[in-house]
This record gives structure tokens, C-alpha cells and sequence, in this order.
């Protein structure tokens, strides 16, 4: 989903998301296809794979596609995304033999979505050949043999209602929120949020339901499809630890091989990404580049070790991104800049502290933050107790969001927060009762 650049509950109601985005720019980019950090895949298929998915976004060419179908092919693990895009390319090159081929092999690997099927604008040249009747039955024959296999249709469509209602909520936020002038403050767009919040706390609280009398629904329970759509709910719920107890259960299903190791890494990386951590598996993508990256050097290693299908290149080329897996010389290079500039951003927030320039303060400790993990603990819980005592709305929304960071983390001095007095202008907020549970929860 996108939020308006105005809207303080943008990236999931993250109050320093929208200033947490990483503006990493890699400087002397080579060609992807020359990357020789790629570990643990193939790199031929993967070099092939990469330099033909460049080319069709760059030109949708009819050779373009025939390289990117022939690197998909190549692939350990499928992607019907592929060959989907690849079929309306050829639709529109007037290859239809070729579009027909390219759309049963998604089909054959996982397209199941038959409204994106009969109604993909780009398909249409497609719909009137003679040929596309036998497209729709293998289809059908395809996603009954697929029905088959789930043990519990009625709660996969639970989870479908589930989902249907949450994506529901969420467009009519953002219906709602067109409305607004751009002078609005946070507490009308808090106002129009709570039906959203509302829906989420009714869809964690049945599918704790759920997990109590079945355990995680996983594919084999409720396919893939149901599988992902459970995932989905605690990757839209703001708890940190809800999120966390579905990691686990996601861990045990992995072991199985009942769900798609994906919703395992994104899980992980999003509950880093939240605490303002470096992410383990590079499944986070900002806007230009991944959040930050713990020992990106050998990401891909642990990206195959989890069963990933494709490296962190092809992740991000998915995402509109392109990246290319650092040195150890430019690794540890980048990690030291990151933490000079944190450093720096952090002495200029207590700089603009001690002068009350409470704009340039608040500025000052977001940028400092959105380096992940190069502030320390000590550090947060020392501008939290700053920020807490400036009367300005926007710095004690950072306070709180800080205090919760910390309980999240588990921070071992997190008992202290109660008993702080420079926190005493927070204790009439709501937030302060979610502060307290919070450091209850945080106990067991």
C-alpha cells in the first residue's frame, strides 16, 4: 500500500518511517551482471537472469522477453510473476504461440489469481485466439488439483475474509484522509485511522485464534495462498512482540517446508526494521536501496542457507532496485561512514536540544536513528528523556516511539522508564498505558 507523503501513519503507523527511509547512494555502480560477490547461487543463471529482467524494464522488447523466459527457465525455484509479465510482452509483439506457452507455465508455478487472468488489460489481445479456451481449462484443472490439496478450505477463507476486511479499512483511510487540508495535524489523521487499527487488532486476535487450535496455517493446511495471507497479518500489526511469536511458529513451519521461506526473512527484516536494527536477509526494501544490512558481504549465503530462490540482486530488481552486494573493503567502509554520520547527527540533535530549536532537533534525531543499530541503547533512552520534556507534540510522539523501541528490544535498564520524572508529561496520554503493558509483556 502507499501513503501520501503528509500522512504520519505512513509505513504502518511508524511515526520516523517516512525520515527513517535509507537515501544510500552506492557510488562507482559496475554492472550487475559483473558482481562477483553472488554466493551460494549460480551464477550464471542468476548474471543471465538480471541482465535480461534490466533489459525488459528498460525496453519490453521482444528479445528482451525471450532472454528474460529463457533465464526464468533456468531458475531452481519458478516464479509465475515471471512468466506472467513475460506473456504480455509477447501479447503485444503479436507472439501469441509464445504468450500461450509463457502463460502455462505460470500457471504451472503458482498463478491462481483467475480475476488477473480474465481481466489483465494486457492479456487482451490474447482473449480472442482460439487457443485461449485452452488456456482457461488448463487453468481450471490446475487450481482444482490445487484445491485438492488444502485440508481446511473453510479457513482459508476465513483468512481471506480476514485480509478482504483489512484491505478494506485501509482504503477508506485513504479515501478519507484526500479530504484533509495539508495543515491537518497528527491527531486528525489519528482520528481516521483507528478503524484501520481496529481491524488489525480484530485479525491478530483471530488469528491467535486460529494458531491456538491448529498451530501456524501453513500450506498444507490452507495452501499457499492462505499461508501467505496469515503471514500478512502480522506483517500489517504494529505489536512487535505479536510479530515475533509469529516468527517462531513461521521458524518450526520452515523446518517442515510449509511455508514460503520469504514470509520468514520478510518477518524477520520487517521486526528489524521496527526496532531500528540492521536486517539479516536484505528483504527490506526502502525506496532506493535496502534498509541497512548486517555483514551485507555475505547476505546471499544466508539467503540460500534459508532457501531463498534468488540472490539479494534479483530480490531488489523486483523492487525497482539495483544493488550490488558490497566488498569486505566496502563494507566495513560503509559501515564506518554510517556510524560517523549517526554519531553526527545525534551530537547535532543535543546541539539543538540545549538551544530549544525544536524543529531541527526532532530533524536531527530522526537522521540519526535511520542508520539502525549505530545508535546505542544508552543514547536512545537519553533523548527520549530530552524529547519528552519539550513541549512539542512531535517530540513526544518520538519520545514514545522510543520508549517502545527500547521495550521491544528488551533493553536491559527498560524498568527505568517508569520511574523517570522527565517522563511525567507523557503519563496523561493514552500512550503511556501502552508503554506500561508493553514493559509488562516485555517480562515474559
Amino acid at each position: 500500500m502507499t501513503f501520501l507523503k503528509c500522512n504520519p501513519h505512513m509505513a504502518l503507523v511508524g511515526i520516523l518511517a517516512a525520515l527513517c527511509m535509507t537515501d544510500c547512494k552506492s557510488e562507482d555502480k559496475q554492472e550487475v551482471r559483473q558482481q562477483s560477490q553472488i554466493t551460494n547461487f549460480n551464477q550464471k543463471w542468476v548474471a543471465e537472469f538480471i541482465e535480461a529482467y534490466q533489459a525488459l524494464n528498460q525496453k519490453p522488447t521482444l528479445e528482451a522477453a525471450e532472454l528474460l523466459f529463457e533465464a526464468t527457465e533456468s531458475m531452481p525455484i519458478k516464479n509465475w510473476d515471471n512468466y506472467f509479465m513475460i506473456a504480455t510482452v509477447f501479447a503485444a509483439n503479436n507472439e501469441n504461440d509464445k504468450a500461450f506457452l509463457a502463460l502455462n507455465k505460470a500457471i504451472a508455478n503458482g498463478l491462481r489469481d483467475s480475476i488477473l487472468l480474465v481481466t489483465y488489460p494486457q492479456l487482451a489481445p490474447l482473449r480472442d485466439d482460439s487457443s485461449w479456451n485452452g488456456v482457461i481449462a488448463n487453468f481450471t484443472k490446475s487450481k482444482a488439483a490445487y484445491n485438492r490439496t488444502i485440508e481446511n478450505p473453510d479457513l482459508l477463507k476465513t483468512l481471506e475474509d480476514m485480509w478482504a476486511k483489512d484491505q478494506l479499512a485501509l482504503s477508506e483511510y485513504q479515501e478519507a484522509i484526500q479530504s484533509l487540508p495539508e495543515s491537518a495535524g497528527y491527531e486528525y489523521y489519528d482520528k481516521l485511522f483507528e478503524p484501520v487499527e481496529i481491524r488489525w487488532e480484530i485479525n491478530k486476535n483471530k488469528l491467535d485464534s486460529i494458531i491456538q487450535i491448529y498451530g501456524w496455517p501453513g500450506n498444507r493446511l490452507v495452501g499457499a495462498e492462505g499461508a501467505k495471507l496469515a503471514w500478512a497479518i502480522p506483517q500489517h500489526h504494529p505489536d512487535v512482540f505479536f510479530k515475533e511469536k509469529c516468527l517462531k511458529l513461521l521458524e518450526r513451519a520452515i523446518q517442515k517446508k510449509d511455508v514460503d521461506p520469504n514470509h520468514y526473512a520478510e518477518l524477520h527484516d520487517r521486526i528489524a526494521r521496527e526496532t531500528w536494527r540492521k536486517q539479516t536477509y536484505g528483504a527490506s526494501m526502502g525506496e532506493k536501496a535496502p534498509y541497512p544490512i548486517q555483514d551485507p558481504v555475505t547476505v546471499n549465503k544466508r539467503r540460500s542457507i534459508l532457501g531463498l530462490a534468488e540472490p539479494i540482486e534479483i530480490y531488489a530488481l523486483y523492487h525497482n532496485i539495483n544493488y550490488n552486494t558490497p566488498s569486505v573493503q566496502q563494507a566495513e567502509e560503509g559501515l564506518r561512514i554510517a556510524q560517523e554520520k549517526a554519531q553526527y547527527h545525534y551530537a547535532k540533535f543535543e546541539k539543538f536540544w540545549n538551544k530549544k530549536q525544536i524543529d531541527s532537533a526532532n530533524n536531527s534525531i530522526a537522521s540519526a536513528i535511520r542508520f539502525y543499530g549505530d545508535i546505542d541503547d544508552e543514547q536512545l533512552f537519553a533523548a527520549a528523556l530530552k524529547l519528552a520534556q519539550l513541549e512539542n507534540d512531535r517530540s513526544k510522539r518520538i519520545s514514545i516511539k522510543i520508549l517502545k523501541v527500547l521495550i521491544w528490544r528488551k533493553w536491559e535498564k527498560r524498568e527505568s522508564i517508569l520511574t523517570k520524572k522527565e517522563f511525567k508529561s507523557l503519563h496523561d496520554g493514552p500512550e503511556w498505558l501502552a508503554i506500561k503493558q508493553l514493559l509488562s509483556r516485555s517480562k515474559a
